[in-house]
């Protein structure tokens, strides 16, 4: 039996902007090349916001790991600690994919594009954000990330 994969019927997703994260870095801990290929990075995060019309608080850790592929493409590991204006702690994660446009007639996005999930308690008011889907893209050398509800 053929499967049908046709969309024909599937609705177009959009996006809704529910978060601007802003992060304040500590050193960048180099680790080096690595024996399998590429080069990896650390940066702590030693603090921040989030900002938005349902979640509003401060971030108090976390990190983003690099690692620059013996392709020049490099990928980000993120989690990030929050703790709400109403005390709950969340914990933001995700992976992301950098693209580098300075230097070529390329006019797409040069930043780093991110998929974002949540951990909540299931008891606080923000259970609601472990089961939605979200996407970030932060700038080239900006510190500031937009993140979208994808609805």
């Amino acid at each position: 039996m053929m499967m049908d994969f046709s969309t024909q019927d599937m609705p177009s997703p959009d996006l809704e902007q529910a978060f601007r994260v802003t992060l304040v870095f500590g050193a960048t801990a180099d680790v080096g090349r690595l024996a399998t290929g590429g080069a990896r990075t650390v940066r702590p995060v030693t603090g921040g916001r989030i900002d938005g019309a349902r979640l509003r608080g401060m971030i108090v850790s976390g990190s983003e790991t690099s690692l620059t592929r013996l392709d020049g493409v490099t990928t980000a590991e993120l989690s990030y600690l929050i703790q709400t204006e109403d005390g709950a702690i969340v914990r933001m994660a995700g992976m992301g994919v950098t693209s580098d446009c300075r230097g070529t007639d390329d006019q797409s996005f040069d930043g780093m594009r991110m998929t974002i999930m949540f951990e909540v308690d299931e008891q606080s008011s923000h259970a609601w954000l472990a089961t939605r889907a979200f996407i970030a893209e932060r700038p080239r050398d900006s510190d500031t990330s937009i993140i979208m509800q994808i609805v």
